[in-house]
Formats: structure tokens, sequence, C-alpha cells
């Protein structure tokens, strides 16, 4: 239950200056408390009222744990004289201010706000001085009405601290003029917060800027579904009932977005409205990408079929032909796509390819689009694999329309003669542009997927609108070759990605379904299965070896409800693990996370095997590992990841975080684990359909264990017509060839 206290702040025993987390005494009579929380910028002297509850550190005793705190600057002069001297003004110690109190008494912030010359009255202080005491002083009042007008509309000193650093002394103003411009990600609201704070400042709700934010937001969330572009009837009817505007005002606000060059129609296509980026990565990509299809040289290898033979008795292995033509048509042309289902010898593929540029002087490189993709092709070729951030190397800077920029570009392309990415379905439109980006001309580009997997978290279906396109050499690999007789989950991937139901195991086997028809039972059934069944039955650890995969977020059987009952059981309070509750959700030392967004600064430690430390930046959507350790006194969370690199997070930043004892299919795209179960149950039609399953079942190495409803399983191994996502690049592509 809240609980309020208020009185005076006696002094500051700690703060970070980064997140405002903050540790204080204040007073309220005779009585002293200990305040901590997130309070930016509060200083000796000041008035509160906090909101919050009781709580009792194991070494410092009660404290007040903030979580609302109203602040109001000394009246009296004594308290004047203490906030002045509390260090938040350089070069105005406690002597200065004890001069400036007693000479202005209750005008002295007047005097500081609006006539800082006034000061030269006191002997010492020099103009340039009293100019520099009288910026600081307004600067930190700015702060505090920015934290004032934060508190006041709900939000947390978090987004103040945000909303401070993207516009300074500004800030109030600027969020006066436009409150939509919250929603930058710098920032990070949404629109229907922006929309309350501008509706209680009063702004008309017919204003031009409400309706064009209301737009670009539906844009933003029309990327974030997969989209490159949003239909126009769509886009204006969705702003309509977001907005509550007529359609005469609604029209007008999209026209002002097209001259200011904000979104973009084509002529040929009217009916598609893109944002800017979109538009040109798109465009880029169906152009670069015709280019280096002719722009290639001679192949390396004179008698290529010579080579392969002297190739298969050194690794005493036997190529197919369908293998082997796909070797000879990634050395012939600029641009080819190999695509296959598990166990169709993609990665051996990968393995000659890039012996034969390696012994014929081609510079080679291996990318994969996520980190855990980028592992596993380098554990199962044997070759190093960058992620492609890694490779294109972040430049740690967002540059126009809050996208990541690179080093590697067309100023500083890549010294590589040859790339060879695995995972393209993974890759999205932005990155796929800023690859191609990066590419000299002439470099081979050499694409390896699963096609019949999801597409890309990202905006676009970039690798099925290159196959699709017929403009880009592709070779489809159908043979299986691994695990195909003692391994059924390959053969039964092969059957669902055929639209036939999967052959389960009954005694002995990898591939086993259990029909659960009530979601409280098959929580129970996936939880003792992670817990002791599987562990028991088939020697994995749970941690190391087992991944729950769901296809949905909420409900019973998603993702949130599942990674609070295994936390429940897999590691359940214990007075040796610190825990720290935030937006609902326990972390708690010893827990599986993921991280959810991609943050391209923040640090990490990492210690190899030989005991050297190294440090760099980068912490990616996906990511996971296990939370290390929670340290209460410093508001600091520890997640040491799987690939070793050790990263801290303040509490203010666990929303980067998540549980991952449970995932989501999308976000195990990539990654592969010795055992999955999958709770298939009340899943929403949007999910269901035959990829998603495919994309769940193939993430399995030796153990693939389905709990639900047979009838949901029947439908999706049926539904081959995934959700549509509206993409350009296919017709690009077969425009821009016709041009070539």
């Amino acid at each position: 239950m809240m609980e309020q206290v208020s009185g005076i702040v006696r002094s500051i025993i700690y703060t970070n200056e980064n997140n405002g987390y903050t540790v204080c005494e204040i007073r309220d009579g005779k009585r002293v408390h200990i305040l901590v929380g997130t309070m930016p910028m509060l200083m000796p002297g000041e008035s509160v009222v906090a909101t919050g509850e009781w709580t009792r550190h194991p070494d410092y005793g009660p404290q007040f744990a903030v979580s609302q705190c109203k602040r109001q600057v000394p009246t009296e002069l004594e308290e004047m004289e203490r906030y002045l001297a509390s260090g938040f003004i350089k070069g105005l110690g406690p002597s200065t201010a004890k001069k400036i109190v007693e000479r202005f008494g209750e005008e002295t912030f007047e005097v500081l706000q609006n006539d800082p010359l006034r000061l030269t009255e006191i002997k010492g202080i020099k103009p340039e001085k009293a100019l520099a005491f009288g910026q600081a002083f307004a600067e930190h009042e700015a702060m505090r009405g920015v934290v004032m007008l934060a508190q006041r509309f709900g939000l947390s000193s978090l987004y103040a601290t945000k909303i401070w650093k993207k516009f300074g002394a500004s800030a109030e103003t600027e969020i006066q003029k436009n409150p939509y411009r919250l929603m930058d990600s710098d920032i990070g609201l949404g629109f229907k917060t922006c929309d309350s704070i501008a509706l209680g400042l009063g702004i008309d709700p017919c204003s031009e800027f409400r309706l064009k934010s209301a737009l670009w937001y539906l844009l933003g969330l029309s990327a974030l579904n997969g989209h490159t572009y949003c239909p126009r009837e769509e886009l204006l009817r969705e702003a309509q009932k977001l907005t509550g505007a007529p359609e005469s005002l609604m029209q007008n606000a999209f026209d002002g977005l097209l001259l200011e060059s904000a979104i973009h129609v084509e002529r040929q296509h009217p009916d598609r409205v893109y944002t800017h980026y979109l538009f040109e990565a798109e465009r880029y990509c169906a152009r670069r990408l015709i280019a280096l299809r002719c722009s290639i040289g001679d192949s390396p290898v004179r008698d290529i079929r010579g080579w392969l033979a002297d190739y298969e008795n050194r690794h005493r292995i036997i190529l197919d032909e369908n293998q082997k033509a796909a070797v000879m048509i990634a050395l012939e042309n600029g641009v080819t796509v190999i695509t296959g289902g598990p166990g169709t010898g993609k990665t051996t593929i990968i393995k000659v390819l890039i012996e034969i540029f390696q012994e014929h002087g081609i510079n080679v490189l291996l990318c994969a689009p996520t980190g855990r993709a980028a592992k596993r092709i380098s554990e199962t070729s044997g070759y190093e694999a960058k992620t492609v951030h890694r490779l294109l190397e972040v430049a740690y800077e967002i540059g126009q329309d809050d996208q990541v920029c690179f080093s590697r570009n067309e100023e500083n392309p890549l010294d590589a003669d040859a790339i060879i990415m695995d995972e393209a379905s993974m890759i999205d439109i932005v990155i796929m542009s800023s690859l191609l980006k990066a590419l000299k001309p002439g470099t081979r580009l050499i694409l390896v997927g699963d096609a019949d997997q999801l597409p890309s978290v990202g905006p676009g279906k970039v690798l099925s609108d290159i196959i699709e396109s017929g403009e880009i050499p592709v070779v489809k690999l159908d043979r299986i070759f691994r695990q195909s007789e003692e391994s059924m989950i390959i053969v039964n991937a092969h059957r669902i990605n055929r639209g036939l139901e999967p052959i389960f195991s009954t005694d002995e086997g990898d591939f086993y379904f259990i029909p659960r028809l009530n979601a409280q039972e098959a929580v129970k059934t996936v939880v003792e299965l992670c817990v002791s069944h599987i562990p028991e039955r088939f020697g994995f650890d749970f941690m190391r070896d087992i991944q729950v995969l769901t296809p949905m977020r909420k409900g019973d059987t998603g993702v949130h409800h599942l990674n609070a009952m295994l936390q429940q059981r897999l590691n359940p309070p214990h007075e040796n693990k610190p825990e720290k509750q935030a937006g609902g959700v326990i972390y708690r030392v010893g827990d599986r996370v993921m991280q959810i967004r991609n943050d391209y600064n923040k640090v990490w430690m990492q210690l190899d095997r030989q005991g050297n430390l190294s440090d760099g930046l980068g912490v990616y959507n996906g990511d996971t590992g296990v939370i290390a350790d929670v340290d209460m006194q410093n508001r600091i969370l520890t997640v040491k990841y799987d690939d070793q690199r050790i990263c801290e997070y303040t509490f203010d930043e666990l929303d980067n975080l998540e549980h991952a004892y449970a995932v989501t299919v999308h976000k195990s795209q990539g990654s592969e684990f010795p055992a999955v179960v999958i709770p298939l149950l009340k899943v929403p039609p949007v999910l269901v359909y035959r990829n998603l399953l495919y994309t769940a079942i193939t993430r399995a190495k030796k153990l693939v264990v389905i709990v639900g409803d047979p009838e949901v399983l029947r439908r999706m191994v049926e539904n081959s017509n995934e959700r549509e996502r509206y993409s350009g690049l296919k017709e690009r592509l077969c425009a821009q060839n016709r041009f070539a």
C-alpha cells in the first residue's frame, strides 16, 4: 500500500547522474527519513512530498522507496542558503551562498533567474562569474520544471531525464509546443500517452501536428509489424479511428507530410505510403542487387568439377549434383541465393565455398543477422562468422529517422571479395540496404537460408522477395542428408512444409505430442517437462539445453505467464538470491533473461578462456544470458550473456530485459537448442500458420515435445497462408532488371 512522507532535504547520501537514482535524508520536524528512488537533481534545502512504500535494507535498515516525488524550491532563508551551497552551481560554495542570501533575502532566486549581474554587488563576484551562476541556476530550474511537468502527467523521473537530455533548457517550451515529439525513439512514449499530455495542455484536437503525429505513429507501427509501406486507405482509416478527426482534416495532414517529404508516395503506386527511409532502403536494395548480379568477373576456378572431386576425396564426403550446381552458380554470379530446409547441406556448401575462395586468394567474410545465428554457423562451419552489425562496424550514433549508422558504407567499403550471409531469411530491408552499401563493385554476395521460415522481425521480406522475383539465381536444396535415418525432427519438418501432419514418437524417439485441451493442464505439463521429465529421461539440463517456444506473448500459454510459472519452479525465491521487482516482474539472480531491443551503446566486458579481459559496445535484440548479480544498494543488475559478455543494467533500464525461460518463436530465429517444448493451445488465428510451426520445430537438434490441442496443430499444418506483409522489393527487382 502506497504511503506519503514529507520534509526538507537535509543531505544527499548518493546520486547517480545518469539515471537520477538518489539516496537522501529528509527531516520532518524531529523525525529523519531515508528516501531511495529516482529523484533526479534533488538538492539539500528542497521541500519534498514523496509517495512510495517502506522497505528494510539488510544493512541500512528502514528506507522509503520512492515512486513519485513532488518538490518545491525552499522559501526559508536558511534552506535557500543550503540549497545554493549544495553544489549544483559550480564555484558557488557555502560562504558565497551565505553572502548572496544575506544580500538579497527572499529575492535571491529571482535575482539569479532574471538579473544575475546584480550578484556583482557582492564583493569578489565579477560579471563573468555572476553570469555563469545565473546560467547554471536557470538550467537547474528548467530541469526541475521538466521533472514537475513529467510528474504532472504521470511520467516517471526516468522519462524526465530523457526529455532533459534531448531538449535541455528549452524542454518545457518544446513540450508545450508539440508533446508528440516525446514519441521519438530516444524518449519512447507512445502516441496515446503523448496525446493525453497534448490534450491536457489544451492543444486543439484537430491541430495539424496532432493529426500528422498520428499518421507518423501508425506508419511506425506498420514498420514494427514488418511492412515496408502501408496502404493509403488503411492508414487514413486507422488515423481517423485513433484521433476522431474528420476525413477532410486527416487528408490535409497527410498532404502536409507529403509536402514536407516526411512520407513518400510513388506515381505508379499512389496507394502505397512509405516513410522516406524505408522507401530509399527498398529502392536502393533493388538497384544494388541487380548491379552486383551483373558486375561479376570470371569464376576463380577453371576446372570446378575437378576441384570438387578433390574436395570430396580430401573430406571423404559425396556432394550430390544439386549441391555441386549450387557451388558453381555461386562462383559464376554476382548474387546467389541458396535455400533449403534443415539437413539439406547448406552448411556443407558454405564450407566448400569458403575453402575455394581461400585457396584462390579471394577474401571472403561470413556473417549472419544475429549474434546467436553467427555463433551457430561459426560452430558448425568451423569458420569465424560475425553479426552484420559487427561486420559493418556500428558507429554508435543515430542518424536521420532514428536509424543506426555504420562506419562501413559506400565511402568506406568492406575489404572483401565475397560475402556469405547465413540465415538470410532474418535480414530486413534496412540492414540489407546497409550491407549492400558496404560492398565494393564486383563483390560476390551469397545468401544462404531457409525461405520457408518466418520472415525478418524488421520490415520487409527480403529473401522471399528476391527468390520470387526470378531476377537473382536461386538454388533450392531438397535432398535430406543430415539425421534423416535416425531423427524424426528433420523428417517431420519437411512433412509439415509439404502440408503433411508430423509422425509422432511413442516410446523411443525424438518427436512427441502430448494432447492437452485445458490451459492450466497444458501449462502444468510444460513446467513438469522442463523441471523433471525431460531432464530425468533424456539427461538435458534446463538452463543449458531446453527452450520453451510459444507462438504468442499473452494468454495462459503465452510468454509472460509461462515465464512466471517456470521461474517459480526453476528459480524460486531464496535468501541468498537478491531480486528486484520492476514493472510487475521479479528479476532474480539465476534467472534466464533476454535483451529485447538493440542497444548500440551498452558497455560490456568479456573474459576469454585465457583470462584476458576485453570490452566493447553493443547488446542486441535476442541476446540471452543469466542474471549474475542484483546490487540493491547501487541499483545495478548484472547479466552474464551466453558468449561470456558481462553487462550492467541500472534498475531504470530493466525494461530492456525480459525473462527467457519461454520465448516467442519469432525471437528464437537463428538459434538452435538441444530440446524445445512447444505449447499449442488457444493460438490466435493470426498466428495459426505453417511456417511458424515449421520455424519452431527446426530450432531443435535432438528433441521436440509439442503440448496442446491436436486441432490447432492440424490447422497450422494446413494453413500455408501467413499474415500478409506489404513489401515492394519483388516488383522493384523486376522493374530494375528491365533497365539493367
